[in-house]
C-alpha cells in the first residue's frame, strides 16, 4: 500500500530537478517538443550560477508578459531587489535580449513573448496508446506555439509525485495529468492546488481537474454487446466462461468499462449465469493480461468457449498471446478497448484471430482537443467540466453482425460503426 504522506515528504526532501551530473539524486526525464532534454533547478545546486539564474528569472518574467513592464513590476515578479533587476536588465539590453522604450521607460523581451507553458505527465512512454496521445499533444503545442514540458510517470505513483513537484518548479501555467494510479490523484491535485496551477486529467479522474477521456461505461457496454453478438451468431449462444480482465489500480471510474462490458454481454446473452463470470486483475498491462488469461485457460476444458473483456489494449495484447500459446483461437473471443495500434491492426486482419474487434478511442486526436480546451480556459473562456472522446467499433476482417449489433456512440464526422 502507498503512504501518500510519505510520497509528499519524499518529493520535498528529494528535488527531482537537480542537474544530471549530481549522481546522488534522481530527476525525471523531460523532453521538449524539439526533442531536447532539460532540467531547471528548484533550489541552487552544486553547479548553479546565481547571477545567471537571476538573469533567466528576469527573462522569464518578460517572456510571459504580453505587455511592456515597469522596472518595479519586473523586480517584484522575479523576487529580486530593484537595483539588481535594473543591472540585469541593462546587461540584457546591451546584449539585445531586452528593449526599453525611451518614452515609457518600460521593458519588453525582444524575442517576443511565449503564449503559455504547459506541463504534461504521461502514464508511461512505452505504451502505444500513450505514445499516440503524447505525439498528438506535442504536435498540437508546436502548431499553437505553446511550450510543452513532457515528463514520464513510468506507471509509478512515486514518479508521478516527483514529476508534479518538478512541473510546479517550472512555473507552468497548466498541467495535463495522465496518471494510472487513481489513489495518488488527490495528492497530485492538492500539490497543484497549492501552487495555483489548473489541471486536466486524461481518462483517470482527479479532484478539481477538468476531465478528458472516455465514457467508460458506454465503451465497455459497446464491447460487451459485440462479444454477445459474436457468441450468438458463431457459437449459437453457447458460452462456458466470461473472463473480465479488470484494472483496480486505475480506480472505480475507469473500471466501469468492465461493468459496462458485463451489462452488454448480459443484454445479448440473457441466460448467461453469474457463476460463470471470472473477475481477474489484468493490472492494465500486457504481462498482467497474459498471466491472468493463462491461469484461466489452464483451468478450462480444451473446447470450452471463453469470452474475454479486457479493461484496455495492453491487457488485450497479453490475453491474445496466452490464447495463441494454448492454441485456443477457435474457442476464445476477445474485444479490446483503446487504440488500434499497428500490432492490434495486424491482429485484427487475421481471419483466425481470437480478437474479434476493438473499441477505438482515436488517441491520436486527443492532443488537438485537449490543447483547445486548455487555451480556452487560460484565455478566460468557460469550458465544460468533462469532455468525452469519440469512439468507434472496428470489427475483425470478414466478421459481420446485423446492424443492431453495431455500436451506437459518438463517432468522428462522416464515420459509422
Amino acid at each position: 500500500m502507498y503512504r501518500f504522506t510519505d510520497l509528499q515528504q519524499k518529493a520535498t526532501r528529494r528535488d527531482p530537478t537537480r542537474v544530471a551530473t549530481d549522481a546522488k539524486e534522481d530527476h525525471p526525464q523531460v523532453t521538449h517538443p524539439n526533442g531536447t532534454k532539460t532540467a531547471s533547478p528548484k533550489r541552487p545546486g552544486r553547479y548553479y550560477i546565481d547571477a545567471f539564474g537571476k538573469g533567466l528569472e528576469v527573462l522569464d518574467v518578460l517572456r510571459s508578459s504580453r505587455t511592456e513592464l515597469r522596472l518595479t513590476d519586473i523586480a517584484e515578479k522575479a523576487n529580486l531587489d530593484v537595483n539588481m533587476t535594473f543591472r540585469l536588465l541593462r546587461t540584457l539590453e546591451e546584449r539585445g535580449y531586452v528593449r526599453r522604450d525611451g518614452k515609457t521607460r518600460r521593458f519588453k523581451h525582444c524575442l517576443g513573448y511565449r503564449t503559455y507553458r504547459i506541463g504534461y505527465a504521461q502514464v508511461s512512454g512505452d505504451q502505444p496508446f500513450v505514445q499516440k496521445v503524447t505525439q498528438g499533444l506535442v504536435q498540437a503545442a508546436e502548431n499553437s506555439h505553446v511550450e510543452l514540458l513532457v515528463a514520464d510517470n513510468r506507471n509509478s505513483p512515486e514518479e508521478a509525485v516527483k514529476n508534479a513537484a518538478w512541473l510546479i518548479a517550472q512555473k507552468v501555467d497548466f498541467v495535463i495529468e495522465f496518471n494510472f494510479h487513481y489513489r495518488v490523484g488527490p495528492v497530485l491535485a492538492n500539490m497543484f492546488h497549492k501552487a495555483g496551477i489548473p489541471t486536466l486529467a486524461i481518462d483517470i479522474p482527479m479532484p478539481s481537474a477538468i476531465y478528458f477521456g472516455t465514457n467508460h461505461y458506454m465503451v465497455g457496454s459497446a464491447g460487451g454487446e459485440a462479444l454477445a453478438q459474436f457468441a450468438q451468431h458463431h457459437w449459437r449462444g453457447r458460452v462456458d466462461r466470461l473472463l473480465l480482465l479488470e484494472s483496480p489500480d486505475a480506480g472505480p471510474v475507469p473500471n466501469s468499462r468492465i461493468l459496462g462490458a458485463l451489462e452488454g454481454i448480459r443484454s445479448g446473452l440473457p441466460k448467461f449465469q453469474e457463476k460463470y463470470v471470472l473477475h481477474r486483475n489484468g493490472k492494465g498491462t500486457e504481462t498482467g493480461g497474459y498471466l491472468a488469461t493463462r491461469r484461466v485457460i489452464r483451468s478450462l476444458a480444451p473446447r470450452a468457449r471463453l469470452l474475454i473483456a479486457p479493461a484496455n489494449d495492453c491487457s488485450a495484447h497479453g490475453a491474445i498471446r496466452a490464447i495463441r500459446e494454448a492454441g485456443r483461437e477457435a474457442f476464445t473471443a476477445v474485444m479490446a478497448q483503446g487504440a488500434l495500434d499497428e500490432a492490434m491492426e495486424a491482429e485484427i486482419r487475421k481471419p483466425d484471430s481470437p480478437l474479434i474487434g476493438v473499441v477505438n478511442y482515436f488517441p491520436e486526436t486527443y492532443g488537438t482537443r485537449i490543447l483547445a480546451i486548455i487555451l480556452q480556459y487560460l484565455n478566460g473562456q468557460r469550458v465544460p467540466p468533462a469532455s468525452y472522446i469519440e469512439h468507434k467499433l472496428v470489427l475483425r476482417d470478414g466478421l459481420h453482425f446485423p446492424s443492431s449489433a453495431r455500436v451506437q456512440g459518438d463517432f468522428p464526422p462522416g464515420e459509422a460503426a
